[in-house]
């Protein structure tokens, strides 16, 4: 495969090594490029300037660079230098029938993409798409996000991973036993670029996050604060928060983690994906809390934030402990279960009324001590103690002729005095008042 490899790295790089003209030490060539390989993620990556060195090691090497760099020794979006092919990586591990090349031509066709340069096979089943560029672009840093811009875009349309979003990522080096696809196309970047304004230009960042409900938590001016980027400092615990955020709206991960690639763009500086990834994971991981957390939002923002996601009341075989209400109707229920009649010492009174969803649960004492007072008051038992300390016996009774219903009790509220005349009051015929005590001022 040394032509796909030719036709993708051109004069960036040299067939054989050569001495270094013109240059003194300290400085980098230019125009000339340096990728990198390996075959494993774990090993260290063994950099290549030449097609010689390439070709050499690429014989027990699986993953590689197609975008190349200005270093030897990082490979990292900010020591890119030319970007030669938009590539998106297509994961079908989570779908139960794998994808063929015919539907993904499919796909592409659908999405009114141009036509590919290259179609690399996966061994989980998946494909590595390329679009070879006519001519490499410097990779400047408005240049390389618009690029991961639009490869966002293309994983979306086609069903990509965007865990492999980035123009610095490893993809599986093309050989003889794994290209599946192969044609002479070669696109232009501001192709990609008119297509990726057709399609989703209009879809602009903010209503991506609109939502209609009208208590959202995107609707709230701490969060369209924080929606509008941060600044270095914040931007690790903004990001997570927002995807908690995104969680508690009922969000998916990978659409979480579209809006946050897009949000990351208005970020001073920006973060890497692999932090937005590591976020949306932690956020959406077993255990992680359901929503943001207000206090958080208040300090990030600097705008004071109430909201809070309150969760549906549990049932009460989920709860640990019993409303009093609930326990009325348990004692009612024993009592009829009973014949009408509980007899003992309170204690062991309250150890045999059971929890009606739980019968391993027994009512507490104190508990028991209220639901006796209030039913005494209500006229639905009678209670009768003989004896005295250890030796006390208590006995409840159900009125049975009672026509009372239970309903959930509810907090009495504070009698407000009303300001009204009392025997204290004068009470003046005339308007301004009488002189008191028949004294004239």
């Amino acid at each position: 495969m040394a032509s796909v490899l030719k036709g993708l790295y051109g004069d960036q790089l040299t067939e054989e090594p050569s001495k270094q003209m013109n240059t003194t030490k300290g400085q980098y060539h230019s125009h000339l490029a340096w990728g990198f390989i390996t075959n494993d993620f774990l090993d260290k990556p063994t950099p290549f300037r030449t097609y010689s060195t390439l070709f050499q090691v690429s014989e027990r090497a699986t993953y590689y660079t197609p975008n190349s760099f200005y270093r030897n020794d990082q490979r990292q979006k900010k020591a890119l230098r030319w970007l030669n092919a938009m590539v998106v990586d297509i994961d079908v591990n989570g779908d139960s029938q794998p994808l063929t090349l015919i539907e993904l031509i499919d796909r592409i066709d659908e999405a009114g993409l141009p036509n590919v340069s290259l179609v690399v096979s996966t061994p989980s089943g998946g494909f590595h798409v390329y679009w070879f560029f006519e001519e490499p672009r410097r990779a400047f840093p408005k240049v390389t996000d618009h690029y991961e811009r639009i490869q966002t875009e293309v994983a979306k349309a086609l069903g990509g991973d965007f865990m492999a979003i980035g123009a610095e990522r490893w993809f599986r080096l093309p050989k003889a036993d794994n290209v599946a696809y192969r044609t002479e196309n070669r696109v232009s970047f501001d192709e990609l670029c008119d297509w990726f304004t057709i399609n989703y230009e209009n879809n602009t960042y903010q209503s991506t996050f609109h939502i209609s409900k009208p208590n959202s938590l995107f609707e709230h001016p701490a969060v369209k604060k924080l929606l509008q980027g941060v600044s270095e400092g914040k931007r690790d615990n903004t990001c997570y928060t927002l995807a908690l955020a995104c969680k508690a709206e009922g969000y998916c991960k990978d659409q979480t983690i579209h809006l946050l690639l897009q949000w990351n763009l208005k970020n001073e500086p920006p973060m890497s994906n692999r932090e937005i990834y590591q976020k949306v994971r932690s956020a959406y991981k077993k255990g992680s809390p359901s929503g943001p957390s207000s206090y958080w939002l208040s300090v990030l923002s600097g705008i004071h934030f109430s909201y809070q996601k309150w969760d549906p009341a549990k049932e009460r075989k989920d709860r640990v402990y019993s409303h009093r209400d609930e326990w009325e109707q348990d004692v009612i229920r024993t009592l009829r279960r009973k014949g009408g009649e509980l007899k003992g010492s309170q204690k062991e009174i309250a150890q045999q009324i059971q929890s009606y969803v739980d019968p391993q649960r027994t009512i507490p004492l104190s508990t028991l001590k209220k639901v006796v007072k209030r039913f005494l008051y209500l006229g639905l038992i009678t209670k009768e103690v003989t004896g005295y300390g250890r030796n006390a016996c208590t006995t409840l009774r159900l009125v049975t002729d009672h026509n009372v219903y239970l309903l959930p009790s509810i907090k009495r509220k504070k009698r407000t005095k009303i300001n009204r005349f009392n025997s204290n009051t004068f009470i003046d015929p005339v308007a301004g008042g009488l002189c008191f005590m028949g004294l004239s001022p």
